[in-house]
């Protein structure tokens, strides 16, 4: 049984596209969060908490769309060595 599926560099450009995008949202939130003062210690922590999983969320995505643009330029490498 293989593990292999087909997909297309445009349909993976598309996703990495979209990536990128809610990469920046997060980024955009995690910035605003931290413009957000209060007084309360809870209601900080919760803050930084959250800035925080903005923060890993955004660092996983630029590694899942840095893995994307390597599949990217090695099938675009197959193809033109094909050529």
């Amino acid at each position: 049984m293989s593990n292999q599926i087909s997909v297309s560099a445009d349909y993976l450009e598309s996703i990495s596209e979209q990536i990128v995008l809610l990469n920046i949202d997060t980024s955009h939130l995690a910035m605003a969060l931290q413009a957000v003062t209060t007084d309360n210690p809870v209601s900080g922590g919760v803050i930084n908490a959250v800035i925080t999983a903005l923060r890993a969320a955004s660092k996983s995505m630029e590694d899942i769309t840095e893995e994307l643009d390597c599949m990217l330029t090695t099938t675009k490498q197959e193809v033109t060595d094909h050529e």
